[in-house]
């Protein structure tokens, strides 16, 4: 077994590979050195000290040695980087990225973290928390990656790389039990059909009670019950030709609501009220969402339920056209329906009352990419060239209630429904050429068309409730967007030696504009302005000590042009609060992040890495009809903007022959200074410090091991959102994991 796992510059451990030194027949101790991370940052496999482009890469056995089991778990180790489930809605998660991120799934409004797997876009926010069956490596990308990804990525990009099938028989498998009687079991098999044609299937079923205790029903919320799977196929007819065709299905019931209230203004959260970990009182019962939201609502008078269901289909074909240029088909479809049932504001002397929301989402996108990677001039000039297309089409039915004294007096405040059509299409290229021996020019751009449609289709529930399209010319709101944009970088880069590279960048992006979709009324289908990003940075990446330390850093200063943010408000003349999206005004973003790892010797390794933040307001727009203390004011503090953070660890791997294997232990300590985590900061998280420790035994063999984790072992008590309700951070738990590997 390797002494332990790399994560590109962010690891907590290093493998157990080293030069073998032969000197007059003597072989030395191997020393243990960090080992060369592949990414395909730039669109080409390079390794990561090579790209001038901030990012973090998490392979697989940093993957297994963290027990990290889905995407949202990855921003913890990421420099200026927050992320949390959406309010209500456990298979969404908001990712920020430098202040910049999205807490809204409503189809009209697009995330500026793009979510990839393997290449491919995925345009939801609604189902982006992809859970790991087999995964290769995460690569997350921080800052606009307007030239060479997909779309909409002004913050950055987190980018899943499945496992392909193997060439020989053979498979992992795991079990995990923890607290709050949460149990997950996974596993991955590859089964090669003969030489040319390599198969591999994966699936993982997650059953968690959860930590959020209903005072009022005795339910306990904020749980799951997911599963799902992944078949892969890959095809070698030649030496030159692969292809690889996947299919995944996955089902997840995850909820994620928020604490009680009590009265009394809270110091510690900047809050009217004083959240209480980890208890609400909500009246309604707890069910599933198998069907149709708003009769389950109805009929049962029960809700607290989520469910989202997602395939996917996808392919990928290469073909080494020559010695040095590869054509990629990059193409894949994918679906999802969901619908969730949330009460938001039930309270001790209300528990029936209080807002809630009975949603329904259909989603299916189509895209394909056909990508042109090569070099001439003898390698001195690499390019790469591609084309892209994306057709996406969203329903989407929304229902609010309030509630009264009694568990079955719902009353429907608002039902609409509306249909969102989204077309886009983009060239790309970037070349790097080297001016001389070391130094390299970078040039890209990506230009960019974009037409969306909006159809308001009014309420199929309730005579006389939701509006049209009529309604939203009569208020002359627009029923079409256009976009057109060409989108630059340019980067020089310096490599000195082979361990030293310096860059410099400059870099643009841009997220679409589009409407207000969550409004109870036309003249609140307001259309927003495309967010555009400049970012600037200057950065190095560093190899000393024979490989064994590795100093990455970057500063950078971006910024936001048109912010695009969202708000829950009430607004004058309306009875129901509305997540207010809009254009906010220019974000301006600096600081300085790191990222380093260090192996002391072949027992002991450690990580440290953070991010120094100023993020502010430079100018606001004034929205149309909303109050002035609801406008956002150059006073105002841009949202999950930590001044400071700080991760690192130290993992102790030592060899116990009187026990047939290794023991290994990992200590983590992570912190992030007070973030505001609304739009109007009228809540904020606090101070933030964890305390992860994990212990375990690996076989001498490496085929089987086991591991004991406790997390958050200080008890932090934080917040994430703020809609109505204060929505909770993870409490401590404690997990036993066993694997196998035949």
């Amino acid at each position: 077994m390797s002494t332990a796992a790399s994560i590109a510059v962010l690891t907590a451990t290093g493998a157990a590979s080293a030069q073998d030194a032969e000197e007059a027949g003597v072989v030395e101790d191997k020393q243990a050195t960090l080992p060369t991370i592949t990414v395909t940052a730039q669109r080409r496999a390079e390794s990561l000290q090579d790209v001038p482009v901030p990012v973090t890469a998490f392979d697989e056995q940093l993957i297994n040695d963290l027990n990290l089991t889905d995407t949202l778990e990855l921003a913890q180790y990421v420099p200026s980087m927050i992320a949390s489930h959406n309010a209500g809605l456990a298979s969404a998660n908001s990712y920020w990225i430098r202040g910049l991120g999205n807490s809204q799934s409503v189809a009209t409004f697009d995330p500026p973290v793009g979510s990839y797997v393997d290449d491919i876009y995925i345009a939801r926010q609604n189902a982006n928390n992809y859970a790991f069956l087999d995964t290769e490596r995460v690569e997350v990308l921080r800052g606009p990656q307007g030239t060479l990804f997909g779309r909409n990525t002004t913050g950055g990009a987190v980018n899943v790389i499945m496992a392909k099938p193997g060439d020989e028989f053979g498979g992992k498998f795991e079990v995990n039990a923890g607290s709050f009687d949460r149990y997950l079991v996974k596993g991955s098999v590859d089964m090669p059909v003969s030489d040319t044609v390599l198969t591999k299937v994966a699936g993982y079923y997650l059953t968690d009670d959860g930590f959020l205790e209903d005072k009022v029903t005795g339910d306990t919320l904020n749980g799951a019950e997911n599963f799902g799977f992944r078949g892969d196929v890959r095809l070698l007819p030649t030496d030159r030709l692969t292809v690889d065709l996947a299919v995944e299905y996955f089902s997840d019931t995850g909820t994620y609501l928020g604490v009680y209230g009590a009265p009394g203004a809270s110091d510690k959260f900047e809050t009217t009220t004083t959240p209480d970990f980890y208890n609400t009182y909500n009246g309604l019962p707890k069910t599933d969402c198998d069907g149709d939201v708003v009769d389950i609502l109805l009929t049962e008078s029960a809700g607290n339920c989520a469910l989202t269901e997602t395939l996917g289909l996808n392919g990928k074909i290469t073909f080494e056209a020559t010695d040095t240029g590869s054509l990629e088909v990059i193409f894949g479809r994918r679906s999802f329906d969901s619908g969730y049932i949330n009460q938001y504001s039930g309270s001790a002397g209300s528990p029936y009352g209080g807002f809630l929301l009975a949603d329904q989402t259909g989603n299916e996108q189509g895209s394909v990419e056909v990508k042109w990677d090569d070099s001439l001039m003898g390698g001195r000039l690499r390019y790469v060239a591609g084309l892209y297309y994306l057709n996406e089409s969203t329903d989407y039915d929304a229902n609010a209630f309030v509630g009264n004294s009694t568990a079955d007096g719902y009353v429907q405040l608002s039902s609409n429904r509306f249909k969102h059509d989204v077309e886009t299409a983009a060239f790309y290229l970037q070349g790097d050429y080297d001016l001389i021996d070391k130094l390299t020019l970078s040039l890209g751009a990506r230009y960019t068309y974009e037409k969306k449609n909006l159809a308001f289709l009014g309420s199929a529930r309730v005579a006389g409730m939701g509006f049209t399209n009529a309604d939203l010319v009569a208020a002359g709101i627009p029923e079409e967007l256009e976009e057109f944009r060409v989108t630059p970088r340019v980067a020089l880069s310096y490599s000195p030696t082979d361990d030293l590279m310096f860059f410099a960048s400059a870099t643009n992006g841009f997220k679409s504009g589009g409407w207000n979709g969550n409004a109870s009324s036309p003249r609140l289908v307001l259309p927003f302005d495309p967010e555009k990003t400049w970012s600037y940075e200057l950065g190095a990446k560093t190899e000393l000590l024979n490989h064994r330390l590795r100093l990455n850093g970057n500063l950078y200063y971006s910024e936001t042009e048109d912010l695009q943010v969202t708000s829950g408000v009430i607004l004058p003349g309306e009875t129901a609060i509305v997540s207010l999206a809009r254009n906010a005004g220019t974000l301006e973003s600096k600081g300085i992040e790191f990222e380093t790892a260090y192996i002391f010797n072949n027992n002991l390794s450690g990580f440290l890495n953070g991010a120094i933040m100023d993020a502010k307001y430079a100018s606001v727009v004034e929205t149309p009809g909303v109050p002035d203390n609801l406008q956002v004011t150059t006073d105002t503090e841009p949202v999950r903007t930590p001044d400071f953070q700080l991760a690192g660890g130290i993992t102790y791997d030592q060899a116990v022959p009187a026990i047939g294997g290794n023991i290994r232990s990992t200590l983590a300590y992570r912190h992030n200074e007070p973030y505001y985590v609304s739009t109007l900061n009228t809540s904020r998280a606090p101070e933030e410090n964890y305390v992860d420790l994990s212990v375990g035994y690996i076989h001498e063999s490496g085929e089987w091991g086991m591991e004991l984790r406790g997390t958050n072992l200080t008890e932090q008590e934080t917040i994430t959102a703020n809609f109505l309700s204060l929505f909770p951070g993870q409490p401590r738990r404690v997990n036993l994991k066993l694997w196998v590997n035949f």
